[in-house]
C-alpha cells in the first residue's frame, strides 16, 4: 500500500445523484479526504442528510437540488459549486434512474426519460463545467457506465443504450481534454443499492460489516456501495493520469474494461458467402487490437494492402 494518502484538500467536487447509494458513498469518501463537495440530488431531504453526515465528520459539503436533465438547470449545479467554493475541479456524473420493461413494451416516455437523465445529464453537467476546467487547465471527470451497456441485460435496453453512450462520450472527452489537463474516465460499478435490490437481489442487502461473509455464504452475490467508492476517488485524484478508460468495480475487484477489435479476416474482394465461410476467423479473439482514437482504428488498413 502506498504511504502517500490521496488527499483532496484543494478540490471542489460535484457528485450528482449523491443522496443515496453509490453517489452517497462517492461524496462521503471524497469529503473524508478533504474535498469540498456539492451534494446534488432532486430529493432535498436525502441530500441534506448526506451534508449533515459529512459535516458531522468534520468535512465540508453543500446541497444542490437542480436536475441534471435540463441544460439550464445543469448550469446551476456548477453555479452552486462556484458560488459556494469559488471553483470546481472534480465532477462525478453519477445521477441515474432505473426502470424495467421488455423491449416490445418499452414506452417512448421510458426511453426519453432514461436518455434525459443517464446520457443527457452527463452531457449537460460536463459541458457546464468544461469551460472552467479549460480555463484553469485542470479537471477530473468520472462518468458512470454499466455492464447493462457493454454486456446487455433483458428489460434494460434503454438503460444499457444510455450507459454505453456515456462510454463513447467519455472516450471523446478524454481526447479533447488532454491538451487542457482534463482527465476523463468512466466506472462501471456493481453493488447492491436501493435502486437494484428489489429486482435483482430480492431486497436482500449485504451487511456493511459482514458483507464478505454474506457473499461466501451465498446470501448476496456482490458487496455494498462503499467498496466501489475507492475507484472513483482514485480516478478523481490529481495524481491519476490514465484517461479515456473505463473500469469495472465491484466487491473488491477492479479491472479495466476495454473495447477491442479482432484481427479478423481480410479479403478486399470478399462476398457474403466468404464471410460465412470464415466466421471463425472473423470472430476469433486470439489476436486483437485496442484503439485509443479513430486514427489508430484506420491506420492498419494501409499495411494490409501493402501485404496483399
Amino acid at each position: 500500500m502506498s504511504e502517500t494518502e490521496m488527499r483532496f484538500d484543494e478540490d471542489v467536487a460535484i457528485v450528482t445523484g449523491a443522496g443515496r447509494g453509490l453517489g452517497r458513498e462517492y461524496a462521503k469518501q471524497l469529503a473524508a479526504r478533504g474535498a469540498s463537495v456539492v451534494i446534488n440530488d432532486l430529493d432535498a431531504e436525502v441530500a441534506e442528510s448526506v451534508v449533515a453526515e459529512i459535516t458531522a465528520a468534520g468535512g465540508t459539503a453543500v446541497v444542490d437540488t437542480h436536475s441534471v436533465a435540463d441544460s439550464e438547470s445543469a448550469k446551476q449545479i456548477v453555479r452552486t459549486a462556484l458560488d459556494s467554493y469559488g471553483k470546481i475541479t472534480v465532477l462525478v456524473n453519477n445521477a441515474g434512474i432505473i426502470s424495467y420493461a421488455p423491449f416490445g413494451e418499452l414506452t417512448v416516455k421510458q426511453w426519453e426519460t432514461m436518455k434525459a437523465v443517464g446520457l443527457d445529464g452527463t452531457f449537460f453537467v460536463t459541458q457546464a463545467a468544461w469551460p472552467h476546467f479549460v480555463t484553469q487547465k485542470y479537471g477530473r471527470v468520472v462518468n458512470v457506465t454499466s455492464s447493462a451497456g457493454y454486456a446487455g441485460n433483458e428489460t434494460l435496453s434503454h438503460y444499457g443504450a444510455a450507459k454505453l453512450a456515456v462510454l463513447g462520450l467519455t472516450k471523446s472527452l478524454a481526447i479533447e481534454g488532454a491538451e487542457h489537463g482534463i482527465v476523463v474516465n468512466a466506472i462501471a460499478p456493481s453493488a447492491v443499492t436501493r435502486m437494484n435490490a428489489e429486482v435483482f437481489f430480492g431486497n436482500v442487502a449485504p451487511n456493511e460489516d459482514t458483507w464478505q461473509d454474506d457473499i461466501r455464504a451465498g446470501r448476496v452475490p456482490i458487496g455494498p456501495a462503499k467498496i466501489v467508492a475507492p475507484t472513483v476517488v482514485w480516478l478523481a485524484h490529481s495524481s491519476t493520469s490514465v484517461s479515456g478508460d473505463a473500469y469495472i468495480s465491484s466487491s473488491g475487484k477492479v479491472g479495466r474494461l476495454a473495447i477491442i477489435v479482432a484481427d479478423g479476416y481480410f479479403n478486399p474482394n470478399h462476398s457474403p458467402e466468404d464471410l460465412a465461410d470464415n466466421v471463425d476467423e472473423i470472430s476469433s479473439l486470439e489476436s486483437f487490437a485496442e484503439f485509443r482514437n479513430v486514427s489508430e482504428d484506420l491506420a492498419p488498413f494501409a499495411a494490409l494492402f501493402k501485404d496483399a
